[in-house]
Order: C-alpha cells, then sequence, then structure tokens
C-alpha cells in the first residue's frame, strides 16, 4: 500500500475522533470542557457519576485519599469542595466595583496628561447589599 493510500484512509478516523467528542459540566465549579466519551465515563466511574473538571479533581482526589478513600467519602468530598466552589464564586468583587474602579482609574489618566501638578483622586466603594 502506498503512503498516499494510507494517509487517505488515516485522515476519515480522524475526523471520525473529532466528532464523537462532547462537552461535560464539573459538577463543583461549572467549568465546561471538551472531552471524549470514553474519558467522560473513566471521570464519572471515579467520582460516583459526577463530572469533574481537573482542578476539581484533583482536590477531591487528594481530600479522598487523607479520609480512607470509601465511595461516601468521595460523594462527602465532592459535596464540601462544590460549597467551597460555590461560596468562592460569591466572593468575587462585583462587576459594578469593578466598573466604578476602571472608569476613576480612566479619569485619572485623561486628567493627568500632559500636566505637571499633582492630582488627588479619590475611590469610594461601596457594599453591595
Amino acid at each position: 500500500m502506498s503512503a498516499a493510500a494510507a494517509g487517505q484512509e488515516a485522515a476519515p478516523a480522524i475526523v471520525a475522533a473529532a466528532e464523537v467528542e462532547e462537552w461535560e459540566v464539573c459538577a463543583c465549579c461549572g467549568l465546561r470542557e471538551e472531552c471524549t466519551p470514553a474519558y467522560a465515563a473513566g471521570v464519572r466511574a471515579r467520582y460516583g457519576g459526577r463530572w469533574l473538571c481537573g482542578l476539581c479533581g484533583d482536590a477531591v482526589s487528594e481530600e479522598v485519599a487523607a479520609g480512607g478513600g470509601s465511595v461516601l467519602e468521595v460523594v462527602a468530598a465532592i459535596a464540601r469542595h462544590a460549597a467551597f466552589c460555590r461560596a468562592l464564586d460569591g466572593s468575587r468583587t462585583p462587576p459594578a466595583a469593578a466598573e466604578r474602579l476602571i472608569a476613576a482609574v480612566r479619569r485619572l489618566l485623561r486628567n493627568a496628561g500632559g500636566k505637571e501638578e499633582e492630582k488627588a483622586v479619590v475611590v469610594e466603594f461601596q457594599e453591595a447589599s
């Protein structure tokens, strides 16, 4: 068989492999990741039917390894890590505060352009209610 014929046969296999990838969503942090069904099935088997991204999977695996490794510990570790991810997500700076900071810096840079005198800029943040 010639090299050209072998190359033509390999191309459809590559296309077919690319078509079977699917998107999975992490049960802890919500990250979307593209993976093959075989990989997703392996991850689900390791974590009691739930799909976890690599970072969350490592965190859960370390916690389970420290505790002994039973199936109930896996479920509990996933629940604890998911709660941690939700708490972390809620602690981010609200977009409105970030936008006010960006606007203040923009005003500072526009007003300071070409002027040698000192200026003071006061930025106030209010707690989101």
